[in-house]
């Protein structure tokens, strides 16, 4: 947790659902806990929330990526048309420095960054913004080795240079290779929205299993 503050109005965020859906929008207005943000274009009056359900609001600062906690309170008809979300009075700030670590288990590629031929592919075991455990096939992948690194996160392509830390056996044909990097910014904000979004996931998960 952090002492940060909620986003000021004018601030670009976006409202992650407990299902998966993520809506750009904007604050168009504050007033404690309370923001009113402009409902999404396109959805805001055909796809509305229940009123009570828990939202994330989510936002990029200069150290990270910042996300509150809340409850959609009501769809409000103004000059535009408004949600009212109700934040709990948290805030969460993933850092590049804490590099938070999430499961996974989307596909990634490696290639040879000098000759562009594929060393590596299977799928991530975890990652994070500075790196990912993947286990897969390897064809000349070794420690050390300079290489582009290939994945689709949330439907994004992100495609960046990094260095392979280890590579070791994992059974059969199988390697587990461990892969660093240090992504340019827009390329790190697919990654931090990524672990957001498993971080949210896992959460979800964790309220259901405790309900059963």
């Amino acid at each position: 947790m952090t002492s940060v503050s909620l986003p000021d109005v004018n601030s670009l965020v976006e409202i992650a659902l407990q299902d998966g859906r993520v809506y750009p929008t904007r604050v168009e207005d504050t007033d404690g806990l309370i923001l009113m943000v402009a409902a999404p274009r396109g959805t805001g009056d055909i796809d509305v929330p229940e009123p009570g359900e828990e939202v994330f609001v989510r936002w990029t600062g200069p150290r990270g990526l910042y996300t509150a906690p809340g409850t959609f309170t009501a769809s409000v008809r103004d000059r535009v048309a408004l949600w009212a979300i109700e934040a709990e009075g948290t805030v969460d700030y993933f850092s590049r420095r804490n590099a938070v670590r999430v499961a996974g288990g989307e596909p990634v590629r490696l290639l040879d960054l000098a000759s562009g031929r594929e060393v590596f592919h299977g799928r991530f075991v975890d990652i994070s913004e500075r790196g990912a455990r993947c286990q897969g096939t390897s064809a000349g992948l070794s420690a050390e080795q300079d290489v582009m690194v290939k994945m689709v996160l949330d439907d994004n392509l992100v495609a960046l240079a990094g260095n392979v830390l280890t590579v070791s056996e994992a059974g059969g044909d199988a390697v587990v290779a461990v892969v660093i990097y240090d992504p340019p910014e827009a390329q790190a904000q697919i990654i931090r929205r990524y672990v957001m979004n498993m971080q949210i996931r896992a959460r979800r998960t964790a309220a259901a299993n405790a309900g059963d």
